[in-house]
């Protein structure tokens, strides 16, 4: 292919996606761009290329039935460098939008401040927190490093078992003594199972330990919680440690494709650190 006629992955990207929407405004308004922008953008791509890529049709831009696999090796180029430009972000040594660290909501209260605060300063590179009991797809990079409570990691993630907390049950003086039920992604814990097993359920449910702990201190029931998040919350009083239930992991982790890059080691590692150095709190 000879210089004039190489193509240019972003005019590549309008062609996408005008393939993908179907219509020049609908590519647009994905690209946030204006129409204009998109036609220049495929005709530029068209008259240097010497091909048709589209069929103008009355519901939109179709893709001419010869040019389908072109448009197919271009999806797989796309993906490829979308992956390049994923794993150079994940080795820059200090980016202006820092390293996207995830963890639950009762982990970001109790466990993940002060960590991150000493982990700006050890690294000098910002760290943005994002709050949640849903799993992000970290193969996009929505965050660099997990967090995570889990038995195991999946296939998709890798790093290194911090330690282990216990959960502990908590109520406020004089509260009624029903349990508070989990659902959502927490619904599925052991935790959730311990405390269908006990009878005696109330008729609020919440998927969220800082809910529970909140209904907990108001006195609407018994919670189950994280020993070392509800031994902070105001007005709970920890009832019991349940030896029945086995203590959980906790999982400093990234994506398989980015876990080598040395910025994110050094972050685990420092994460890692501070956790052993919670040991005692996690097990109350």
């Amino acid at each position: 292919m000879t210089k004039n006629a190489q193509a240019s992955w972003d005019d590549i990207r309008y062609v996408l996606a005008v393939a993908d929407q179907g219509s020049v405004s609908a590519a647009a308004k994905e690209l946030s761009v204006n129409h204009a922008t998109v036609l220049r953008r495929i005709a530029s791509f068209e008259n240097r290329q010497g091909i048709r890529v589209f069929d103008k049709t009355p519901r939109g831009y179709q893709v001419s039935a010869d040019r389908r696999q072109l448009i197919e090796s271009m999806r797989e180029a796309g993906r490829a460098l979308s992956h390049v430009d994923q794993l150079i972000d994940a080795e820059r040594p200090r980016m202006d939008h820092g390293i996207r660290i995830t963890s639950t909501d009762s982990f970001c209260y109790s466990l993940v401040p002060p960590i991150i605060a000493g982990l700006s300063d050890e690294l000098d590179t910002p760290v943005d927190v994002i709050t949640g009991n849903t799993h992000l797809d970290l193969s996009k990079l929505q965050a660099h490093i997990t967090i995570r409570p889990a038995e195991a990691l999946p296939p998709d993630l890798a790093g290194t078992c911090a330690g282990t907390f216990r959960f502990a049950v908590f109520e406020a003086p004089g509260g009624n003594k029903d349990w508070l039920g989990l659902t959502g992604p927490i619904g599925r814990s052991a935790a959730a199972e311990w405390v269908r097993s006990q009878g005696n359920l109330s008729t609020i449910l919440a998927d969220s330990f800082l809910v529970l702990a909140s209904l907990a201190a108001l006195g609407k029931g018994r919670a189950i919680l994280p020993v070392h998040f509800g031994n902070l919350w105001p007005g709970l009083v920890r009832h019991s440690v349940p030896t029945d239930l086995e203590p959980v992991p906790i999982w400093v982790a990234s994506h398989v494709d980015y876990a080598k890059s040395g910025r994110l080691t050094r972050a685990r590692r420092y994460i890692v650190r501070a956790l052993e150095d919670r040991k005692s709190d996690l097990m109350g």
